[in-house]
């Protein structure tokens, strides 16, 4: 397993994975999002208590590729080959997405199946989808309302604007804790140590359950935006779209 992702598994059952790739800003290239399935399988395998995902401490997630964006322009990919969503929702045991750094777009979705969400008040968190000029993915048009609420979950994909964690922290949101960025870390293995100690059957019982409605979630937003996704990145003005964003990132 190479450093892009770094899995440790602790003896009460708590397992840290960890989003390392600085050099890609944790983007969602196909190398980086093959390791991360195969990552998130394996944390399957190794039957914890309970999984924190976490990304930089100042990105936690970047979202997609350009080059995918680019086939998905093409005709040449098809957004319903991404099976992060699944993955995560799949997984038989509690995940804790514990957001340090910022996270937009596909990034800041995964943050959307997992069971518990911390963020930090310095950083930025959107679903910039339609800045790139093509409309919602990831499920969001679904699964982001029962995050944030529906109107800010409207405004964050008609605008694409990138909300400070701590201009959340003002609104009704569902996350668990808008926090210092300096106490994510602490306060999500404070959130898992409590789960660690309770009996792993029930636990993973308790998961199936209350994975059930994300899933039909997921299903029904699957069937608008693949639709959405076909006729919004076949207009000329997506291509352009996607080129300025990513020159401004640079």
């Amino acid at each position: 397993m190479s450093e892009k992702i770094i899995i440790q598994m602790e003896e009460n059952g708590i397992v840290h994975l960890k989003m390392n790739d600085a050099e890609g800003k944790n983007t969602f290239t196909a190398d980086f999002v093959a390791e991360l399935i195969r990552s998130l399988e394996k944390t399957s395998d190794m039957k914890p208590k309970v999984l924190i995902l976490q990304g930089l401490p100042d990105i936690f997630c970047g979202g997609a590729d350009k080059k995918d964006l680019m086939d998905l322009c093409e005709g040449k990919l098809a957004v319903k080959d991404f099976i992060i969503q699944e993955t995560l929702l799949n997984l038989p045991f509690p995940v804790i997405a514990a957001m340090e750094g910022h996270a937009i777009g596909g990034g800041f979705a995964m943050a959307m199946y997992s069971d518990i969400i911390l963020a930090a008040r310095e950083s930025r968190y959107g679903a910039v989808f339609m800045q790139l000029g093509f409309t919602p993915g990831m499920g969001c048009t679904t699964m982001l309302s029962e995050l944030v609420g529906p109107y800010i979950a409207s405004e964050m994909m008609f605008s694409g604007k990138r909300f400070k964690g701590s201009e959340l922290a003002h609104k009704s949101t569902n996350i668990n804790y808008i926090l210092p960025r300096e106490e994510i870390m602490p306060k999500a293995e404070d959130i898992a140590l409590q789960i660690s100690e309770k009996n792993i059957k029930s636990i993973y019982i308790l998961k199936h359950a209350l994975s059930v409605k994300k899933k039909k979630l997921l299903i029904d937003a699957r069937l608008q935006e693949d639709l959405m996704h076909r006729i919004s990145f076949a207009f000329p003005e997506t291509r352009a779209a996607i080129e300025e964003f990513y020159v401004e990132l640079d």
